[in-house]
């Protein structure tokens, strides 16, 4: 039966649903101006999120009925040269990581904030020196339990400088640089993948010689950064191009886990998954097992008969790969594509100086269930269709809320003002329904799903933005 909200309350937004589901709608806050935002979460008994005004840094507090309580300036922070690198909530606290610009020198810093947003403590991580013609260009990655970060400069392709500080502690408990090479020839494919442990353990991951030309020397090659040193393993990747990759740390293994999208024909087309299992370090523990879509599959996902010459799935993006208690994954992906409309998109803009459009679509979701020897065990395919228009899909694909006894997909189902939004809650053996979650129309939302916060097994908080404005909406389950 779907389930409908209905509006309660004049002065805020309150959404019911059945089975006790529910959903509150904060106060607006103008953004219109704000260079970004971000989500904290709930710290105590409010709902924080950060905000970067351009002229200044402030946190805002929402109570438990999404009243805003409080606003505070976080006058600590100098905007002038600053560029927030992410911010981390902790536990009792939270924190922000970020660089700035100082005496020429590029400086790396961390300030740690209670719930009230008062300072209660600060640290200088590291200073870049002055990088004339390498300024620093850093990036941040943050384990599981939020407690540990990295931030690693990409700024010189011959090398990757990385740093590791436990948030807790405030401790730097390494800083290394490791020398790569070849590596444009990495570039030129796609980003490495990157991901860290909950106890410092740090993972570049790029792939070498994934052409056709060159297959039997197909590899992964994977960098460890960890307390005692940078190792480098080098890992045979068979006899497929592989067209997408993701990993995650398997805590309870100490394994690298991932899994990825390979093809036998041209890289827009993927004709199925992949899985990897590896201890660092050591290849003869390694599972790497590669499985095509089969027919039913594929005709269930593209809701016809698969045509002959016409098999693999066209424009699939890897989204997620979620780690299994058993050793497993479940793999996400989406089909997504953009198109650029005009003669002169190329250029990025039309001779008479109009400005080119762009053409966004996220479509349909699949979902593999795969076992730790690498065999899948189920499939499923979720359908969808969105198309938007110059915002970057901004409103687009889908948000996934995790619990142990199943997955809810949350999204749009039409990327509009006046909308209805929709759930694919899918159980640990693969079934799935598909239930209606609330309407906008007349409520002056605008859901970016894409962005919302997992807070507990019950809670996630989504942002709308409608017409410069900023919502938070609590989805309670």
């Amino acid at each position: 039966m779907p389930k409908q909200f209905l509006l309660f309350a004049p002065f805020f937004l309150f959404f019911s649903v059945l089975y006790g589901q529910s959903a509150l709608v904060s106060d607006p806050v103008f953004i219109r101006t704000d260079y970004g935002y971000e989500l904290i979460g709930r710290l105590r008994d409010r709902i924080l999120i950060f905000r970067d005004r351009y002229d200044d840094f402030v946190v805002q507090g929402f109570d438990a009925q999404m009243k805003l309580s409080w606003t505070k300036e976080l006058d600590d922070l100098d905007h002038r040269g600053t560029r927030i690198l992410g911010v981390v909530p902790g536990r009792n606290d939270f924190s922000v990581v970020y660089q700035t610009r100082r005496r020429g020198h590029t400086v790396l810093r961390i300030h740690k904030y209670d719930p009230g947003a008062n300072l209660i403590d600060s640290m200088e991580v590291k200073d870049y020196g002055e990088r004339i013609f390498n300024t620093p260009k850093l990036e941040l990655e943050q384990s599981d339990d939020r407690n540990c970060v990295v931030v690693y400069n990409t700024a010189e392709r011959d090398r990757i400088e990385a740093t590791c500080i436990y948030l807790d502690k405030m401790q730097t408990p390494w800083d290394h640089m490791a020398i790569v090479e070849d590596v444009s020839d990495i570039f030129e494919s796609r980003e490495p993948e990157v991901t860290l442990s909950n106890n410092g353990q740090f993972f570049w991951i790029t792939e070498r010689n994934n052409r056709k030309s060159k297959l039997e020397r197909h590899e992964l090659e994977v960098i460890r950064f960890d307390g005692s040193g940078v190792n480098i393993n080098h890992t045979p990747l068979g006899s497929y191009l592989t067209v997408e990759l993701k990993f995650a740390f398997d805590h309870q293994s100490q394994q690298l886990t991932g899994a990825g999208l390979w093809t036998d024909k041209g890289r827009e087309r993927s004709s199925g998954v992949f899985y990897l299992r590896l201890k660092p370090g050591r290849d003869s523990s390694m599972i790497l097992k590669y499985e095509a879509f089969d027919e039913k599959f594929l005709s269930i996902l593209r809701q016809k008969d698969v045509a002959e010459g016409s098999k693999g799935i066209v424009d699939a993006q890897l989204q997620e790969v979620l780690l299994r208690q058993d050793g497993g994954i479940i793999l996400v992906a989406e089909r997504y594509r953009e198109v650029q409309r005009g003669a002169s998109a190329g250029r990025g803009f039309f001779r008479d100086g109009m400005r080119m459009i762009v053409d966004y679509y996220y479509d349909d979701v699949f979902v593999l269930a795969i076992q730790p020897n690498g065999q899948v065990q189920w499939k499923s395919a979720l359908h969808k269709k969105q198309y938007s228009q110059d915002d970057d899909g901004t409103f687009s694909s889908y948000f996934l809320m995790r619990t142990p006894e199943r997955m809810r997909f949350f999204f749009n189902d039409e990327i509009k003002y006046e909308n209805t939004c929709s759930e694919y809650v899918l159980s640990a053996a693969g079934e799935f329904d598909r239930n209606s979650l609330l309407n906008t129309l007349n409520q002056s939302l605008r859901l970016r799903f894409r962005d919302a916060l997992q807070m507990n097994a019950n809670e996630c908080l989504v942002p709308s933005e409608y017409r410069g404005r900023l919502k938070l909406v609590l989805l309670r389950f």
